[in-house]
């Protein structure tokens, strides 16, 4: 989808962070926005940014584990804007603890959020996509976390961000007939909130989930530039978006990789 003017994006998550990244990416390439968020105070200030540098843009609050929420807002994006060409599947949460420390609320919040949020888009924009006779193309947001195993006590959220690319992977077959180009972005270090996501942990899981530890500072990529990464993938049509090019990444990838190819090997030989 190399044209991207006058398209429209929808972005979940975009009330800050990645998510805003995107926006402002889209807003730059000329494209109509509706940027959607379980914080809707965000999301509208967001969307009065996108406003005050001339594009159309919406705010709508949404909570991406709720099937129906989803629906809902393919609903609007579609009423406004008659068609979406671009979806980005970007809300995220993360909880710090090691796998044997962790609670079954870890698992289950960030299951609901992180995967669940990318089926529930699927299933709410792939079908309407589908009808449409604009381009379409869909973005997913795993981690380099779901590539490898991380530095961190991050194993629920590495988790979660493998059953994303997985998913991913498999929705670009499914949809591929259509004409629909998918991609996922596994982003490295980014300056976003991440951290902060324990404020939107739901009321029957609050007292459950692992408290945060730590909260994001400087020093990552600056959101806007993953966005203008996105983008850039989306027109090239590539399915994988890295976004930090460091050599210790790809030994291990290699490591992994070659460890895999060992596996065949072994078992070739039994």
């Amino acid at each position: 989808m190399e044209q991207l003017e006058g398209k429209v994006a929808v972005v979940t998550g975009a009330g800050s962070g990645v998510g805003e990244g995107i926006i402002g990416a889209c807003v730059d390439a000329g494209m109509r926005v509706v940027v959607a968020d379980i914080d809707l105070e965000g999301a509208e200030r967001v969307a009065e940014a996108a406003r005050e540098r001339g594009a159309e843009a919406i705010a709508v609050e949404v909570d991406v584990s709720d099937r129906i929420a989803m629906d809902a807002l393919a609903e609007r994006a579609y009423e406004e804007f008659g068609e979406v060409n671009l979806l980005c599947c970007n809300a995220g949460v993360i909880v710090e603890t090691s796998i044997e420390d962790s609670t079954d609320a870890d698992w289950e919040w960030l299951f609901r959020v992180n995967v669940m949020g990318v089926v529930h888009g699927a299933q709410a924009f792939a079908p309407r996509m589908r009808e449409q006779e604009g381009d379409a193309h869909i973005v997913n947001t795993g981690s380099i976390a779901g590539l490898f195993v991380p530095p961190l006590d991050v194993g629920t959220y590495a988790a979660s961000k493998h059953a994303v690319i997985a998913l991913t992977d498999r929705l670009r077959h499914e949809v591929a007939d259509a004409g629909i180009g998918v991609s996922v972005l596994c982003p490295g270090g980014v300056t976003t909130r991440l951290f902060e996501g324990h404020r939107n942990v739901p009321a029957d899981l609050a007292d459950q989930v692992t408290p945060a530890t730590r909260t994001d500072g400087a020093g990552g990529m600056e959101p806007a530039e993953v966005g203008r990464r996105v983008l850039d993938a989306v027109r090239a049509d590539r399915f994988w978006i890295i976004t930090h090019a460091r050599g210790d990444d790809l030994g291990v990838i290699d490591e992994r990789y070659e460890a895999l190819r060992d596996a065949y090997a072994w078992a070739s030989e039994r």
